[in-house]
């Protein structure tokens, strides 16, 4: 009986040849763009959390200010709870960052060290623009602090845009997708039209309706194979073509759990987009499409 099965599916995607062809391209298009809707998800949260972790608000505190004025100003700074971390940096410390940075020894010249105490300040991924503004001027406001040097605008900027392309990926997956399923809904359609005779005769001997269903599903499973190597081969393709150009890429590790999902999703996606038009299907002559 499997063998049957098998045998009906692969006749029927033959018969319909232009009509399957556009059902795996389409729903080869649908799981690349899921693929990289999931992928686009993780890695920009992941980036998006990384760049505001790297975001450095340094506070220049007054040589007047006192060793105990100088706690208070740190306990106030970390009252905010998009603040992660509050560091103190010493006239020593200054001195060696500018040094180490411009290779220039100013001690030679000055008798004294010029550069002023600070905190460096970073952040959580609790922080966004508007809370960074609003903290940036409570910090201006603070007694003992004397200057706010700050430069994030970039980082929110290039923020911006990833979450902008994720809004377009999100509508492309969900365009693709409607178009996947149904263009298998149409091929389901034009394979049933096309047997319709068939399946009468078989109805009137007292065949199963799910002796019709099963091909027809697993037609759409063979469509979601083909469509899940597709993508699988184009992927490890250009990760590797990718990877010879810039061989700092690194992403071995998820080769395999990305064709993995791609499969899972071909699996998923083809049985059911034409698990759809079979829904409709039952054991009653349509005596329309008898053939005298």
């Amino acid at each position: 009986m499997l063998r049957f099965y098998f045998s009906e599916s692969f006749k029927s995607i033959t018969r319909a040849k232009l009509a399957s062809f556009f059902a795996i391209v389409t729903l080869s298009i649908s799981i690349m763009f899921i693929a990289t809707t999931f992928a686009l998800i993780f890695l920009s949260n992941k980036i998006e959390d990384s760049w505001k972790n790297e975001i450095k608000v340094n506070l220049f505190i007054s040589d007047s200010v006192q060793t105990k004025q100088l706690t208070n100003i740190k306990s106030k700074i970390s009252e905010f709870n998009e603040v992660a971390s509050v560091r103190f940096v010493s006239k020593q410390e200054a001195y060696n960052n500018f040094v180490e940075m411009t290779g220039k020894d100013f001690s030679k010249i000055l008798e004294t060290n010029p550069l002023p105490r600070s905190f460096s300040v970073s952040f959580n991924n609790k922080i966004d623009k508007t809370k960074i503004s609003k903290i940036i001027n409570s910090f201006k406001n603070t007694s003992g602090i004397e200057e706010v040097v700050y430069d994030y605008n970039l980082t929110f900027m290039i923020l911006e845009y990833i979450n902008s392309m994720r809004v377009a990926v999100y509508v492309l997956t969900v365009l693709f997708t409607i178009i996947a399923f149904y263009l298998l809904f149409s091929t389901s359609r034009l394979i049933i039209s096309q047997k319709m005779n068939q399946y009468n005769i078989m109805k009137l001997v007292g065949a199963k309706l799910n002796t019709i269903k099963i091909p027809l599903l697993l037609t759409g499973l063979i469509f979601g194979i083909i469509s899940a190597a597709i993508c699988a081969s184009i992927f490890t393709t250009s990760y590797f073509v990718l990877k010879t150009i810039y061989p700092v890429i690194e992403f071995d590790n998820y080769i395999y759990f990305v064709n993995f999902g791609f499969v899972f999703l071909g699996l998923f996606l083809g049985p059911i987009g034409i698990g759809f038009y079979t829904k409709k299907l039952s054991l009653k002559i349509d005596e329309t499409n008898i053939k005298n």
